[in-house]
């Protein structure tokens, strides 16, 4: 009887230890959708095509087939629509895109300021012409 119970804790051990560490699709997809993600924006030229290759190692990194195009369109599609994936995807992406996102809303922030000044400058004009 204690060996079984050795031979059942030891078999335990060994499928916490090597299955506890698996994900689920869904969270690898999540995971590697904003790993390269935050790759594009960390880099100094979006166009450049070595971008492309280092974004499939990331997808394959987290165990997915970037060789299968047709795989790779499916999955996409069954997870664009998906609002948790949608939610932890911008959620994740607020701390890479930090400092990137607050600068440009910083200068949309500052474009609206000048084309509202021109405006108010305008109605003036407009008000002394009459």
């Amino acid at each position: 009887m204690k060996k079984l119970l050795a031979i059942l804790a030891v078999f335990s051990v060994f499928l916490v230890g090597c299955l506890g560490g698996l994900k689920n699709e869904k969270q690898s997809f999540i995971d590697a959708t904003v790993e390269a993600t935050c790759l594009v924006f960390q880099s100094d030229n979006i166009f450049d095509p070595a971008l492309e290759e280092q974004a499939k190692e990331i997808y394959r990194n987290h165990g997915f087939d970037t060789d299968d195009d047709e795989a790779m369109t499916v999955l996409t599609e069954k997870y664009e629509n998906d609002e948790d994936v949608q939610a932890a995807i911008t959620q994740a992406l607020e701390d890479c895109a930090g400092d990137f996102a607050a600068g440009f809303e910083e200068a949309f922030e500052d474009l609206e300021l000048e084309v509202e000044g021109e405006v108010e400058e305008e109605e003036e004009e407009e008000e002394v012409v009459e």
